[in-house]
C-alpha cells in the first residue's frame, strides 16, 4: 500500500477498535487504562501501517523492542505473571542484540558471517510489529477478559480481520479500491521517484506489478511533490538499472521535451512523484539529436558527457549544450571517447561510454565565427548534435577551406594573413595535403597583386598548374649555367683554404646573385606572369641544392627590402619542405653548408611579413623540418600524423586534447589553428572534395 491508503486504513482501524472497546466496556476508560489497547494493538497499528510497512532493518528491531519494553511498564504490578517477564526479557534481548548487530554489520546481510545472518534473521521475525505487538494485544485481552468471554472473542475477531487485511495480496486489492490515483489504477503508471540529480534528472523505482513495459528513450509525465507549483513535467527515460533486486530508471526533463508535447498535459489527476508512461508521442526528431548528459569533471574548455543515444557519433562531430540561465548555445567538438565501469551498490556494476569534447564557443552569425564562452554547463545538462545554421557572408579577402564534419559550419581563413604571416600544411602522404595546398595557392592567385613562387621537387606542380601557364624564373640556358656554377663552387669549397681560387669564387658569387636577382625582377615586373615553378634538379639536400636555394631566397629578400617586390605580395611555396629546410639531425651534409640556407629562410620567416613576403610550408613530418621556420608559421593546418614528435610539437598549437586526434583523422580531415583562422580556435574540419 502507499502512504495515502495506509492512512485510510489507520483511521478505519482506530474507529473500529474504539467502537469494539466501547461496546465491550460500556465506556471509554480503556483508552487510557487498559494495556491491551494502549500498549498492544494501538502500537501494532502505528508500526505496521505507518512506520514499518516494509519492515526489515536491525534498526527497526531496536525501535520496536524499546517501544515494547516501555509499553510493558503500563501493566499493573499485580498482573505481572511469568508471561509478562518472558515478554520483558524478549524485548531486552531484541534491544541489546539488534544494537550490537548495528555496530558489527558493515556488509549486506548475505555477505555477513553465518552467525550474524542467523541472529539478524531471527530478530527480524520476532521483532516484527505483527509478531511482537500481536502477542501483547492477545495476552492483554486474555488477561483482562478471560479465554471464554465474549469480549475476548470480539477482540480476537478484530485481530484476525486486521491481520488478514495486512496480507500483501489482500492489501493490493484494497489498495486498488481505496486509492484514487494509485499506481495500479492507471495502467500507464510505471514507478515512483526516489531521488533527484541536479534538478533535471530523476531516479525512479519501478513498480514490480506495473502493467506497462519501460525501456530507454520512452517518454513519461509526472509532477514532483517537492515543487510548490507542482509543475507538470515531461521526461525521457535514459537508462535502466537492476539494483538490490529492484529495477529503477533515470529520467531526464528539459524544456525541449515539453515542447514536443506543446507543454500540454497528457493525463489528468496525477499522483505526486508517480511516473506515467506516455504511449502516443507526436512526430519528433528529438531523439535524432539527443546524445547524452554532461557528467562530472567538465570544465570551461572541455566537457565530459555520458553517451546515451540512438544516434551514432564520432570524433570531430559538433555538439551543442545550453549553458547558464539564459540558455546560451555553446558548441563543442568531440575529441575522445572511452568506456567506464560504474559501481552502483553491493558490487553491482553498469557500463558507460564517456565522451570528451573541447569548446569551440558560441557562434556569431554576424561575424561568421566561433567566440569563446567563459563558463561551464551544469551537470546533467542535455547534449545535442549541432543543428545546421543559416549561411553567413564570406568577405572577398576570406576563403572557406572546409566545414566542421557533418555540419554546415564554415571554417574560414583570412587569405592575406595566411600569406603574409606564413602557413604550414602538414600531413602524411595520401591524406589530401598536397591537393589542399595547391587549391589554396589558386585562392591566393585570385588576388591580382599576389605572385607565387613554388619550389617543387615532386614535378607535379608543372602539370597541375598548366592552365595558369607558369613562368620559369630562370631560363633553361641560365639554369644550366647556374647549376654548373653551384657544382663548381661546392667542389671548390671542399678544398683547403690555401688551395681555393678566391677570385673565381667571388666572380661566381656575383654571377649567381646577379642572374637570380635579374630573373626574379623580370618575373615580378611581368604583369602576365603570376606563378613560377622553381624545379630543382635533385631531391636530396646536397650542398649544391641548398646553396642554389639559399641564393634564390637571398635575392628575393633583397628585392623585397629595396623594391617592396614592385608592389606585389609574394608567396614562397616550399613543397617537400624537409628537403629545403631540414632539421639539424636530418641534414645530409655538413652543418655549415645548411646553416647559411636556414639563416636565409629564417630571415623571410622572421621579417618577411614586413615586406609582404610569406611562406607556405608543406611537409610530411614536423620532425624533419626546421623548427626555426615552423615556429614562425602563425597558421597550422595538420592532416593525419602518426609520429609522436609531430603530435608533441602540434600540441603546443592545438592543445593536447585535440592533438591526440591526429592519428585518427580521416581522408580530407585536418585540424586548423592560428592567426589566419577566422574563429581563432583549434578545430577539426573536413576539406571538400577538390577536382584538379
Amino acid at each position: 500500500m502507499n502512504r495515502r491508503t495506509r492512512l485510510i486504513f489507520l483511521g478505519l482501524s482506530l474507529i473500529l477498535l474504539v467502537f469494539i472497546g466501547w461496546y465491550v466496556k460500556g465506556n471509554f476508560d480503556f483508552l487510557l487504562n487498559d494495556f491491551w489497547f494502549t500498549s498492544g494493538f494501538l502500537l501494532l497499528i502505528l508500526l505496521s501501517l505507518i512506520d514499518q510497512p516494509h519492515f526489515s532493518k536491525d534498526s527497526n528491531v531496536f525501535i520496536n523492542a524499546v517501544t515494547a519494553a516501555i509499553s510493558l511498564l503500563l501493566v499493573d504490578p499485580n498482573n505481572r505473571n511469568w508471561i509478562f517477564w518472558v515478554f520483558l526479557e524478549t524485548t531486552f534481548y531484541l534491544a541489546i542484540s539488534s544494537y550490537l548487530l548495528m555496530w558489527l554489520r558493515e556488509k549486506p546481510l548475505i555477505n555477513e558471517h553465518k552467525y550474524v545472518q542467523f541472529f539478524s534473521r531471527i530478530n527480524r521475525q520476532i521483532g516484527k510489529p505483527e509478531t511482537l505487538f500481536s502477542a501483547f494485544f492477545l495476552w492483554g485481552a486474555l488477561k483482562q477478559f478471560g479465554l471464554n468471554s465474549d469480549e475476548f472473542n470480539y477482540l480476537l475477531l478484530y485481530w484476525v480481520i486486521f491481520m488478514i487485511f495486512n496480507l500483501s495480496s489482500i492489501a493490493s486489492i484494497l489498495n486498488s479500491l481505496f486509492e484514487r490515483d494509485s499506481s495500479d489504477k492507471m495502467d500507464n503508471a510505471i514507478g515512483r521517484i526516489f531521488g533527484v540529480q541536479s534538478k533535471n534528472t530523476f531516479l525512479v523505482k519501478l513498480f514490480p506489478e506495473r502493467k506497462e513495459t519501460i525501456k530507454s528513450f520512452d517518454f513519461v509525465e509526472f509532477t514532483y511533490s517537492i515543487e510548490n507549483a507542482k509543475t507538470l513535467r515531461k521526461g525521457l527515460v535514459l537508462d535502466s538499472y537492476l539494483l538490490n533486486q529492484e529495477q529503477w530508471v533515470k529520467v531526464l526533463t528539459t524544456n525541449e521535451i515539453n515542447k514536443i508535447f506543446e507543454n500540454k498535459s497528457v493525463y489528468n489527476g496525477h499522483t505526486d512523484d508517480i511516473i506515467y508512461k506516455i504511449k502516443e508521442v507526436p512526430e519528433t526528431k528529438y531523439l535524432d539529436s539527443f546524445i547524452g548528459i554532461v557528467t562530472e569533471r567538465s570544465n570551461i574548455g572541455k566537457i565530459r558527457f555520458i553517451y546515451n543515444s540512438k544516434t551514432e557519433i564520432q570524433e570531430g562531430q559538433l555538439l551543442e549544450v545550453n549553458v547558464g540561465e539564459k540558455k546560451t548555445t555553446v558548441y563543442y567538438q568531440i575529441v575522445e571517447g572511452e568506456t567506464k565501469i560504474e559501481t552502483l551498490e553491493n558490487k553491482n556494476e553498469t557500463g558507460l561510454i564517456i565522451g570528451e569534447a573541447i569548446q569551440l564557443g558560441t557562434w556569431s552569425y554576424e561575424k561568421v565565427r566561433f567566440e569563446q564562452f567563459g563558463w561551464v554547463p551544469s551537470i546533467n545538462s542535455p547534449v545535442y548534435v549541432a543543428a545546421d545554421i543559416p549561411d553567413g557572408e564570406i568577405l572577398s579577402n576570406e576563403y572557406k577551406i572546409g566545414e566542421i564534419p557533418s555540419t554546415n559550419f564554415p571554417v574560414i581563413i583570412n587569405k592575406e594573413l595566411a600569406l603574409t604571416h606564413h602557413t604550414a600544411v602538414l600531413g602524411v602522404t595520401g591524406t589530401g595535403k598536397s591537393v589542399f595546398s595547391r587549391n589554396l595557392i589558386r585562392e591566393f592567385l585570385r588576388d591580382d597583386d599576389v605572385k607565387v613562387i613554388c619550389i617543387d621537387f615532386t614535378g607535379e606542380y608543372k602539370g597541375k598548374f598548366s592552365d595558369l601557364a607558369p613562368a620559369k624564373i630562370v631560363s633553361d640556358e641560365n639554369d644550366k649555367k647556374l647549376y654548373g656554377c653551384f657544382e663548381w663552387v661546392a667542389s671548390e669549397l671542399e678544398r683547403f683554404g690555401n688551395q681555393q681560387n678566391k677570385e673565381k669564387l667571388k666572380k661566381a658569387d656575383e654571377f649567381i646573385s646577379k642572374t637570380l636577382k635579374d630573373s626574379i625582377t623580370t618575373f615580378l615586373k611581368n604583369p602576365e606572369a603570376r606563378l613560377s615553378i622553381f624545379e630543382l634538379p635533385d631531391v636530396s639536400n646536397t650542398a649544391s641544392i641548398l646553396e642554389y636555394t639559399r641564393q634564390l631566397f637571398k635575392a628575393l629578400f633583397d628585392l623585397a627590402k629595396t623594391e617592396k617586390c614592385f608592389g606585389h605580395k609574394v608567396c614562397f611555396v616550399l613543397e617537400e619542405a624537409h628537403t629545403v629546410i631540414p632539421e639539424w639531425n636530418f641534414v645530409g651534409i655538413a652543418d655549415k653548408s645548411s646553416q647559411s640556407l636556414l639563416n636565409s629562410i629564417a630571415q623571410i620567416a622572421l621579417q618577411g611579413r614586413k615586406y609582404d613576403v610569406g611562406l607556405l610550408v608543406i611537409a610530411q613530418r614536423t620532425a624533419n623540418v626546421s623548427k626555426t621556420v615552423l615556429t614562425q608559421c602563425n597558421t597550422i593546418i595538420a592532416f593525419q600524423e602518426f609520429d609522436k614528435t609531430s603530435s608533441e610539437f602540434l600540441a603546443n598549437y592545438f592543445g593536447q586534447g585535440i592533438a591526440n586526434t591526429l592519428p585518427n583523422l580521416k581522408f580530407r580531415q585536418a585540424i586548423a589553428a592560428g592567426k589566419a583562422l577566422k574563429s581563432n580556435v583549434p578545430m577539426i574540419f573536413e576539406v571538400p572534395e577538390i577536382k584538379e
